[in-house]
């Protein structure tokens, strides 16, 4: 298996993600942004639906519906403060690699005039 990993070509996937996901890979940071913004997208309305649930039905088998439900509701803002500050080491890091390869760019021009 190679290091490299394969990006489908899919049209939901704007390119500029594409690009960054063949240069870089699933790294702790591009992973970190996908779970926080898919979590804090997905974790509300699923505890607005356990919520409402446990509204109509109480309990179910023992299950405690009404708090997993909040536990869900008071967990979407820290994922998405946890997914956008992944998004930001991430774009801090292409920041300094375009940085030091301007440098470069420039040296290489300076040392041959």
């Amino acid at each position: 298996m190679t290091s490299e990993t394969a990006v489908q070509n899919n049209e939901l996937i704007p390119e500029r993600v594409r690009a960054v996901l063949r240069a870089h890979g699933w790294t702790w940071k591009s992973c970190g942004a996908a779970f926080g913004l898919m979590g804090g997208i997905i974790a509300p309305l699923l505890g607005f639906a356990l919520t409402a649930l446990a509204w109509l039905i109480g309990d179910w088998h023992g299950v405690p519906l009404k708090h997993t439900g909040t536990i869900l509701l008071f967990l979407t803002i820290p994922l998405l403060i946890f997914g956008a500050h992944c998004l930001d080491l991430i774009d801090k890091e292409n920041e300094h690699s375009r940085a030091r390869d301007s440098r470069t760019e420039e040296s290489d021009l300076a040392g041959r005039v």
